[in-house]
């Protein structure tokens, strides 16, 4: 597996990880940090190092989540078999 990975169509593959992480690390730190803000009217000022804690922890479970199912599609097209039958 990793073989595929040195491959042109890996590191593209690799690139699309990357890009599928920091949109879901944007979007979740966004929801989940204002969330908090805006539903609880608690400016980060006022939050305790166990909140920044839990809420980081919860940011990064929810990214690696999202991370994972949505690269899924670009695995199976930069890293899947080749049809050379045309």
């Amino acid at each position: 597996m990793f073989e595929k990975l040195h491959t042109r169509n890996g590191k593209k593959f690799l690139l699309c990880v990357a890009l599928v992480f920091v949109v879901a690390l944007s979007v979740i730190g966004k929801a989940t940090f204002g969330g908090v803000v805006d539903e609880y009217n608690m400016p980060m000022s006022e939050w305790s190092v166990s909140m920044y804690f839990m809420q980081s922890a919860w940011v990064l479970i929810y990214t690696l989540m999202f991370t994972i199912i949505g690269s899924l599609p670009f695995g199976f097209y930069f890293l899947g078999e080749t049809d050379k039958h045309h």
